[in-house]
């Protein structure tokens, strides 16, 4: 006697992502970088307004990825990583700021954002 076959179907990761809104440029995946954007700005450093301004230059919203000028007005210094410079507002405001804001509580932030947005929608 043959044995019954089963098949299962399973979505893409594709197809999740886009119930879930989550595809570039869609109203989630800008909303994540939105966040993300403004709850990192009072980490990073403000000696100038360069690198602060350079995210809304260099970051296509609902892309994914978030842009900043690293080396802001002052060429050859890559304050991503800069640990020797004092910076105004140090130490909140300084290098690596958006994984700090993010081991900060960003994360746990921006996931109640999507969720208020997510219910909204529903």
């Amino acid at each position: 006697m043959p044995k019954p076959k089963v098949k299962f179907y399973i979505p893409a990761v594709q197809t999740y992502s886009k119930i879930l809104g989550l595809l570039p440029k869609s109203n989630v995946q800008t909303l994540i970088d939105t966040e993300v954007v403004r709850l990192s700005d009072p980490y990073v450093p403000s000696d100038t307004t360069a690198i602060r301004k350079s995210v809304f230059i260099n970051t296509d919203f609902g892309s994914g990825k978030i842009e900043y000028d690293i080396y802001g007005n002052v060429p050859g210094r890559n304050t991503w990583n800069d640990t020797t410079s004092e910076f105004q507002d140090r130490p909140r405001r300084g290098p690596f700021w958006t994984i700090r804001m993010w081991n900060d509580g960003g994360k746990e932030k921006v996931i109640k954002t999507i969720n208020r947005f997510l219910k909204k929608k529903s």
